[in-house]
């Protein structure tokens, strides 16, 4: 119905499977982070701990007896 279109195009563009291992040079972060990155990450970190602690403390030492 398409006149052989379709095998033609499949003949000039191949499927290519890509393997994971082509991308092994992609990192999560680079090799140095600046300082500005460190204070924010370390600052996200320092807020989710205090969170963490703050919800702790108030469901499981501060219930009372009702």
């Amino acid at each position: 119905m398409d006149n052989g279109r379709y095998m033609q195009y499949r003949y000039e563009n191949p499927v290519v499977n890509t393997f994971i291992t082509t991308y092994e040079h992609i990192t999560m972060f680079p090799e140095q982070l600046t300082n500005e990155e460190i204070v924010v990450l370390a600052t996200f970190i320092f807020l989710a701990l205090y969170a963490t602690i703050k919800l702790v403390l108030k469901y499981f030492f501060n219930k009372e007896d009702k």
